[in-house]
């Protein structure tokens, strides 16, 4: 469709057809003033600040055709002879707009003169003062004074808690609308809503507990006059005393851009931070009051060794020199299979990179995990990395002849942030298809809600790609496929009948998935914790049918894998066990046969989740070595001989790989206290002092390579050892700077944080598919069953929460919202056995037993059981992706 062409102020503009003259006015530099309009919603025209005169070319009715003055030129009429809402005004071509006139001024002096009858002059107290557009608004357009009587002002209580993190002040808010918008038409939640009329209307929670949203902070960024303020931030501190530092959310794979706000070393609040690549403007409330643990008086700040039995504080030195010592050590007698190491990935690629440098190459050891090593560890996936979503996909721009496919996941508790995207995509014109066991938000207002039976997940995988091969020859990618004759051999060995009976799928169902998939021009695959850890037989399967179809390779196509902040990363970069090395669980049967002398965990607590676990541990500890580095004091910690302190992400500087694998660059906000290092700086320091005297099986340990001064050292020696991570050099990321994202100077027409936004967006690594002359291998893996045995005649799934009361929680608001441990089971089992709504119950499993309360769901089907990821649930219990257990009224 070609561009409109207008006049706006005398400027030529030429926008494409459906553009508000709000965006229109915009791309020639013309401000034309708002508040309920916000570019990320629906415009409603409730405010009436945006009013413009506006001329169209005179129709003759009698023709139809534009009526000629006698300079040949159109005749213009003023558009239903009043002034028009420009927010809600489509450009056509020909039209004429006007917004500096006297009628147009009069009308916004009018309109904010309204606005202000009943708003408080409390901008000295006020929260938004600073970087309010009521404030820019009234002093560009508004009156200098007011005619209204200070004693008929509307007074209400102030303020009132929508919820435990949201306050609202009545007085404030002039009724935009954009905080209810936001949450039916954005988040999904319709919680909030109007109540009362005229001078009594105002914004009401309709939810039980109150304002009931994983998103709601959200509304304080877009609410245009402080009417809504955070508890996280309120009377902190002003606006303009912050210093902002560009930061990266680690509470998941979303990897949300987000501004950390500081004030002398103290942390004040974080603010979303512009990136339509990955956030959008949106942060989930997680995120913004999920930091606070970083100036917890309960953190370890300095080093601390054993002696005598008993841990002490120590200094840098001394803690580095024994851990090279005895890791060299161990590594020198016992051979560089008793020493193993273990971290976290959900810290950044450099401490990922050097941790791996450390005990592959110094102390020439292939036992290396990011994993803890429990049951419900997922499979090493490589299938991001294959056929991952193609570089340059951005979700923002995807609406129409888009499709998406989750399998196996709960978006909004895994990765919250993904739920406002794909709700994007699917208010722009595309459709999202959700394949899960329960019941999930996303689901629920999904274009279609596929329920398989409990794990039947990798049946349907199966079924899925064997309906799109029996379907079609190999495409696109046929001269780059590998084994898609094979591929059809194995396929050929399942009849999609008894493949759709153990998913408990019809075929009318999966016709209709797969038709959606394929019939798509853009085609996204989206898998959680469930198909993780089930394995290769739901990812592999579905990456073959995305290699298949050719729908990867591409921008906007392909997979993406919901897992924790840096999986990807730790997964490119090679955190995982070597040639003959042992994987987390193996560590702790090495350590429990005396096997594993030394062993190094950084930023995981494993004797926390495992008694199993622990006991290898004290194994280690009593027989050889333990060296811990943490945030907290945690099991794990209890059993060390050397504890380090664990940087925070806001007190460091570093890179992170999120789920489409978009490597984000995030600045130090904050000093840490005593002068930590950072993780890559400890592992720097122990290889030069482990020395070239450390040697394992006749081979001299590598010390050498180690020369780093700065991260970005780190991260050029990355680029240089890791093809996919080639062009990812903190020059490169700097290039990307300041090429999007609001400006200073915009206030006007965008609000929440005022100021310019400093740090880039980011660049993904490719996939195999993304290189034009790479072979991609297909093959179908067989599908695992799940099948309840003997006593335990219910199968047990362990959901991810969101509020799980995990470190993130120590001092956040959100301490309240977090739910206590429970066991999830149907109505049909509950009657059965006589339960009731928050009964005691005990759950057992083939590996022990727990007390613990119980909740109904009616959606859920006889013999499922979910047992939520949370603080204090008996998770220890559940054996994978599906555990045999039982459930019985606790005597």
């Amino acid at each position: 469709m070609p561009d409109v062409n207008l006049i706006i102020d005398g400027h030529a503009v030429s926008v494409p057809a459906g553009t508000n003259l709000v965006e229109a006015a915009r791309a020639v530099d013309v401000s034309i003033p708002v508040f309920c309009y916000h570019p990320k919603l629906k415009p409603v025209g409730m405010c009436r600040m945006c009013l413009v005169e506006v001329y169209t070319p005179r129709i003759d009715p009698a023709t139809r055709q534009v009526v000629l003055g006698p300079d040949g030129q159109p005749q213009l009429a003023l558009m239903m002879n009043k002034l028009q809402p420009a927010c809600v005004t489509p450009v056509s071509d020909g039209m004429v707009v006007k917004t500096t006139t006297e009628k147009v001024k009069f009308a916004q002096r009018g309109v904010l003169e309204f606005l202000l009858t009943s708003h408080p002059l409390d901008c000295p107290v006020c929260d938004k003062g600073g970087e309010c557009p009521l404030q820019n608004l009234t002093m560009q357009w508004g009156p200098e004074v007011s005619r209204f009587d200070y004693s008929d002002k509307v007074h209400f209580e102030k303020p009132i808690k929508l919820s435990d993190v949201i306050y609202l002040d009545r007085e404030r808010c002039i009724l935009c609308s954009r905080c209810v918008r936001f949450q039916d038409d954005v988040a999904g939640d319709s919680v909030l809503g109007f109540d009362n009329r005229g001078r009594s209307w105002e914004i009401i929670s309709k939810s039980e507990p109150g304002f009931d949203s994983k998103f709601s902070g959200n509304t304080t960024d877009i609410c245009p006059v402080g009417a809504l303020t955070s508890a996280d931030f309120r009377f902190r501190s002003r606006v303009w005393e912050v210093r902002s530092t560009p930061g990266v959310c680690t509470h998941c794979s979303v990897g949300c851009n987000i501004s950390v706000d500081a004030r002398h070393n103290k942390l004040m609040r974080v603010m979303p931070r512009e990136n339509d690549n990955v956030n959008e403007i949106w942060l989930c409330d997680k995120g913004r009051m999920g930091m606070r643990f970083i100036e917890s008086p309960t953190r370890i700040t300095k080093p601390l060794v054993r002696h005598n039995g008993k841990l002490i504080e120590s200094t840098w030195d001394d803690a580095l020199n024994r851990i090279a010592n005895n890791m060299a050590s161990v590594a020198e007698r016992s051979g560089s299979t008793a020493v193993g190491g273990v971290i976290a990935d959900d810290l950044p690629n450099e401490d990922l990179f050097a941790f791996r440098k450390l005990i592959s190459e110094t102390f020439g050891s292939a036992n290396l995990d990011h994993r803890v090593g429990l049951p419900g560890d997922a499979a090493i996936d490589e299938a991001p990395l294959v056929a991952g979503v193609g570089v340059d996909t951005n979700l923002t721009n995807l609406g129409k002849g888009t499709n998406v496919l989750v399998v196996g996941a709960d978006v909004e508790e895994e990765a919250p942030v993904y739920v406002l995207r794909l709700r994007g995509i699917q208010n722009r014109g595309g459709s999202v298809t959700v394949v899960n066991s329960f019941a999930t938000k996303l689901g629920r207002g999904a274009n279609l809600d596929v329920r398989v039976k409990q794990g039947g997940e990798s049946a349907f995988a199966l079924a899925f790609l064997k309906q799109i091969v029996d379907a079609q020859n190999a495409n696109g990618f046929d001269r780059r496929l590998r084994g898609f004759d094979e591929l059809r051999n194995q396929l050929n060995k399942y009849t999609l009948d008894v493949l759709l009976a153990d998913a408990g799928v019809s075929a009318e169902q999966l016709k209709k998935v797969v038709d959606a998939y394929m019939g798509a021009s853009n085609s996204i695959i989206v898998y959680g914790r469930a198909a993780r850890q089930i394995g290769a037989s739901i990812s592999q399967n579905l990456a073959s049918a995305a290699m298949v179809t050719s729908k990867c390779g591409k921008a906007n196509n392909g997979v993406i894998a919901l897992s924790n902040a840096n999986t990807i990363g730790a997964t490119a970069l090679g955190i995982r066990p070597g040639k003959g090395g042992a994987s987390a669980s193996e560590m702790w049967d090495l350590a429990e046969q005396n096997k594993l002398r030394a062993l190094l965990l950084v930023g995981v607590d494993p004797a926390g989740q495992s008694e199993r676990v622990a006991q290898a541990l004290e194994s280690v500890s009593k027989n050889g070595f333990l060296a811990v580095q943490a945030m907290f004091h945690n099991e794990t910690t209890k059993r060390a001989d050397v504890i380090l302190p664990l940087m925070a992400l806001a007190e460091r500087d570093g890179t992170i790989t999120n789920a489409e694998r978009r490597v984000q660059r995030f600045r130090t906000a904050m000093a840490s206290p005593n002068e930590m290092l950072a993780p890559w700086k400890v592992f720097s320091t122990v290889a030069e002092l482990a020395g070239v005297g450390a040697s394992s099986n006749g081979r001299t340990a590598v010390t050498s390579g180690w020369d780093y001064m700065v991260t970005s050292d780190v991260t050029d020696d990355i680029a240089k050892s890791h093809r996919q991570f080639a062009n990812i050099t903190y020059t490169s990321l700097d290039l990307t700077m300041n090429s999007w994202g609001r400006q200073a100077n915009e206030s006007v027409y965008y609000d929440g944080t005022s100021y310019t936004n400093t740090e880039g967006n980011g660049v993904q690594i490719a996939t195999i598919a993304d290189d034009a002359s790479a072979p991609l291998t297909v093959s179908a893996v067989a599908p695992v069953t799940f099948e309840p045995k003997g006593e335990f005649t219910m199968l047990m799934q362990v959901p991810t929460r969101a509020y799980n009361g995990g470190t993130w929680s120590i001092d956040s608001k959100l301490a309240s919202r977090q739910i206590p441990a429970h066991v999830i089971i149907s109505m049909a089992d509950a009657t059965r056995w006589g339960i009731g709504v928050g009964d005691e119950v005990m759950l057992s499993s083939p590996v022990g037993s727990a007390l613990i309360r119980a909740q109904i769901d009616k959606g859920l089907a006889e013999g499922q059981v979910l047992l939520p990821d949370v603080a204090g649930a008996p998770t220890h219990l559940a054996l994978g992706a599906y555990t045999r257990v039982s459930v019985r009224r606790a005597e």
